[in-house]
């Protein structure tokens, strides 16, 4: 589980989980079965205590949205709320254990209020995912209002497109594959900013085994890809630029919370290529 605050979509779960069910519905399936199919793919997360509250937490609050919200999912999601789940997570940070208290305070309430009328799920138009060409390299500007508190407001990454990959929860939907660069600018970088940069690991820095260095960028609505916070650089044949056969997604809308995170994590810590497009901490 990737965590980057302390809001309800602000963790990779709860995002996966709301984006396949909603995929679901859109793809004109009924209640159950949207919602036994996103149970069937993220079983695993049944039994972990971490992944298992968020699971219920983004349907029970996706499905109450939707007019949609089944008895067992409700019951699940308050059970794991009145545990006090994941509070341990943030045990470390005040504003963390605050910001996650309000969160479950606020769904909690939600969950317990009348359920509005169930929605009509339209079948939205196919969107472009798939909007670079393969080595193309981006200058991203932050630019939301949470970068503020992080210093990283109005500054840039450079993003680069490495492959191509199917979201998992829009079947036929083609995802662009990209690496992100592990410094910050405080002005439009150019292309040969790019030299000898290390890539941004998406993970944290004990974790055992590999890190994977490349996410797919999504977006559920037009809107939410950020053209205009977008400068295009230009063409460089990639670090490494084998297509990395992981599903690991990123909503455009969450890159500026995952990159501040992330970034402050790995400050400061070394790793090394294992083999193409994976890596692992220096120990």
């Amino acid at each position: 589980m990737g965590t980057w605050g302390p809001g309800l979509y602000q963790n990779d779960t709860t995002c996966d989980v709301r984006d396949m069910y909603m995929g679901l519905l859109q793809d004109q399936l009924n209640n159950q079965a949207a919602y036994e199919k996103t149970m069937a793919f993220f079983k695993d997360c049944l039994g972990d205590e971490d992944d298992e509250p968020l699971l219920w937490f983004a349907l029970a609050e996706t499905q109450w949205k939707t007019g949609r919200l089944l008895p067992e999912v409700k019951d699940k999601a308050l059970a794991w709320i009145e545990k006090g789940a994941l509070l341990a997570l943030w045990e470390e940070s005040q504003v963390g254990v605050t910001g996650w208290i309000e969160t479950l305070k606020n769904l909690k309430a939600t969950l317990e209020s009348p359920v509005p009328k169930e929605k009509k799920i339209r079948k939205p138009s196919v969107l472009n995912q798939n909007l670079w060409n393969v080595n193309d390299v981006y200058a991203y500007q932050f630019h939301m209002e949470e970068s503020k508190k992080h210093g990283t407001f109005g500054k840039y990454i450079l993003i680069q497109k490495i492959g191509e990959g199917e979201l998992y929860w829009s079947e036929g939907s083609v995802a662009m594959r990209v690496h992100i660069f592990d410094r910050l600018f405080d002005n439009t970088p150019t292309l040969n900013d790019m030299d000898g940069l290390r890539l941004l690991p998406i993970g944290q820095p004990g974790t055992s085994g590999e890190l994977f260095m490349s996410v797919l960028l999504d977006y559920i609505k037009k809107k939410e890809y950020p053209a205009g916070y977008l400068t295009y650089l230009g063409s460089k044949v990639a670090p490494i630029n084998r297509m990395i056969l992981k599903n690991s997604t990123l909503p455009w809308v969450g890159l500026e919370g995952r990159f501040n995170h992330f970034y402050q994590l790995w400050q400061g810590e070394e790793y090394e290529t294992v083999e193409e497009g994976v890596f692992k901490k220096k120990i």
